[in-house]
């Protein structure tokens, strides 16, 4: 996440900038500035005015909100994410990393990801199973972001390692039983709740949560 607006302005300068294949000086010379100050705006050292922001919304044609509204995103602007295909990558993926050369990418809009467009290290993984094909049938993709089980909120759909597999689940939290809950969504009969008492969360592997998914149609 990005932590100033100002961060975020010049982060987005930059980008509208160097996809446009412009230089600082023609910028400059569009705003009647001089290089020096765009050089600033992108390094995150200044701000522009109000006329100049104006100006600069005009000429790369966005909302001037999207320079300083991070929940503000282009219906062209995508984020590129790994894509792990197989069951080896994904599990290797989700236990050491694995090399860039033996993935592919995908690209998707950045508005699908809401808040998360624009976080480090997601991963879309295609689905090998069925635990939740109510949402997502098998082969479909999804893409998740790496949690720690302390961070998980009452819904999450989340992969986790237990009992030597790797499962995609509803996580639900039980107070008044002291349970935590991973339950699959699925037209198999013969997938079952995983209960987990709060005292023996250790014995399960949380890692990571989906926050998009594609379904075959």
């Amino acid at each position: 996440m990005v932590n100033t607006v100002q961060e975020l302005f010049s982060k987005r300068l930059r980008k509208l900038r160097e996809d446009s294949g412009i230089t600082m000086v023609e910028l400059a010379g569009v705003l009647g500035m001089s290089q020096a100050t765009i050089s600033e705006w992108e390094k995150g050292n200044k701000f522009p005015r109000a006329g100049a922001l104006q100006g600069l919304a005009i000429h790369f044609n966005v909302p001037m909100e999207y320079f300083f509204k991070e929940d503000v995103l282009l219906v062209t602007e995508t984020v590129k994410i790994p894509l792990y295909t197989k069951a080896s990558q994904s599990t290797q993926s989700m236990c050491n990393g694995i090399s860039d050369k033996k993935v592919e990418y995908i690209k998707l809009p950045a508005s699908f990801l809401g808040s998360y467009y624009n976080e480090d290290g997601l991963e879309a993984f295609v689905v090998l199973e069925d635990g939740m094909d109510h949402l997502f049938p098998n082969g479909s993709t999804i893409v998740v972001k790496r949690v720690e089980q302390r961070d998980l909120v009452d819904g999450d759909i989340v992969v986790y390692f237990f009992q030597d597999a790797y499962a995609i689940r509803r996580f639900r939290k039980n107070d008044a039983k002291n349970v935590f809950l991973f339950k699959p969504e699925s037209t198999n009969p013969l997938l079952y709740d995983v209960v987990i008492p709060f005292e023996e969360i250790g014995n399960v592997e949380v890692l990571a949560k989906v926050i998009w998914y594609g379904v075959l149609v």
